[in-house]
């Protein structure tokens, strides 16, 4: 399966570059070195870094978390900097230069920005420069928010057409339960069904500097392996862990592609907010899930929230089941005498 990547992202988060004084010095020049190997071997490598906030907190001596969102913007504006340069001068010694690329939520639901940053990155790439990603937090507030760098990266790897997503992380994969608390914790080599994994595992652990825990790994994993994009979780500090992965090695846990989406039903999926609800009769229910046709506004039955045109709604039955996602081609306050095509089966996504 990962026989013919060409393109690879790699994340790492703040607990494999946390060292005593601040960034982790060796391991940022572990990583540049794999990466370097990497690309020496014609794969093109874009790198999702944490790590800002945790540089910003050791630069200005605190020993805690952002308590708020204000603190967590202003440490990162001064943690950004700092990581770029250990990464920049980590790739110079190789011969590979690096460029910051930040992104919110909005840059990935709006579809004239979506495809502008892929083409950045498509410029990045042929340049041979190594895009070095995070999250914008210094501009970023609640509604555009992606949230934590796991789902960025599967974000990212949408954006740019990966074949593989390496999230690197302080354990050596997924495991059935924490396995620094629990000594017969066992590693889950291969993961298909994300509601199997639900009935073995427990997610509960968070790590210090982290934004999430294993969970939002597994999050993100799921949503890249929906895009047909395979996903390795494993020890960031092994050795030539990136490697060994790309020759097959079987390190850490792979979780297995599944159907591939569209980038757009992607983007209305995991991206897009939705602002309000149509709920439909059983009639309008079989006709897009048996029959995969459009949503009708005749069988829409009551609506809830405040939404324009192009706007992402849920779509639920008449008890409150969810049956769709999509892009709704009325207003809100349309829907009842807007006649024809309420939701284009182009612009949906069915989740049953």
């Amino acid at each position: 399966m990962l026989g013919k990547v060409k393109r690879v992202v790699v994340k790492v988060g703040s607990q494999l570059l946390a060292g005593e004084e601040g960034i982790d010095r060796g391991f940022v020049e572990k990583l540049a070195g794999e990466i370097a190997e990497l690309r020496q071997d014609g794969k093109e490598v874009i790198l999702v870094s944490s790590g800002a906030v945790l540089a910003g907190i050791k630069a200005l001596g605190l020993n805690r978390k952002p308590f708020s969102l204000q603190e967590k913007q202003a440490l990162s504006a001064v943690g950004q900097p700092y990581l770029m340069a250990e990464y920049r001068e980590a790739f110079k010694r190789y011969g590979l230069k690096v460029a910051q690329v930040l992104l919110t939520a909005e840059d990935l639901r709006s579809k004239e920005r979506f495809i502008n940053a892929r083409n950045t990155f498509e410029s990045l790439l042929k340049f041979g420069v190594v895009p070095v990603v995070n999250e914008n937090d210094t501009v970023s507030v609640e509604e555009i928010k992606i949230g934590d760098n796991d789902n960025l990266s599967s974000h990212v790897s949408v954006l740019v057409d990966a074949d593989l997503l390496v999230i690197l992380t302080v354990t050596n994969g997924l495991y059935d339960k924490d396995p620094s608390k629990n000594k017969d914790a066992r590693l889950i080599p291969v993961v298909e069904s994300l509601e199997e994994l639900k009935k073995v595992c427990d997610f509960t652990g968070k790590t210090a500097f982290g934004t999430g825990g294993m969970w939002t790994k597994v999050e993100a994993a799921a949503k890249a392996t929906r895009k047909g994009i395979p996903v390795v979780i494993a020890g960031g500090r092994e050795e030539r862990v990136l490697e060994r992965i790309l020759k097959g090695e079987r390190l850490g846990t792979l979780f297995v592609p599944d159907k591939k989406l569209r980038a757009k039903t992607y983007r209305i999926l995991y991206l897009m907010e939705p602002k309000g609800r149509l709920y439909i009769d059983d009639g309008a229910v079989e006709a897009i899930v048996v029959h995969k046709k459009s949503l009708l506004t005749k069988g829409v039955k009551k609506v809830e929230g405040d939404f324009k045109r192009g706007d992402v709604i849920e779509i639920f039955d008449l008890n409150g089941n969810p049956v769709a996602k999509g892009i709704v081609r009325c207003s809100s306050g349309e829907v009842s005498s807007f006649s024809g095509v309420c939701v284009h089966r182009d612009d949906m996504v069915v989740l049953q």
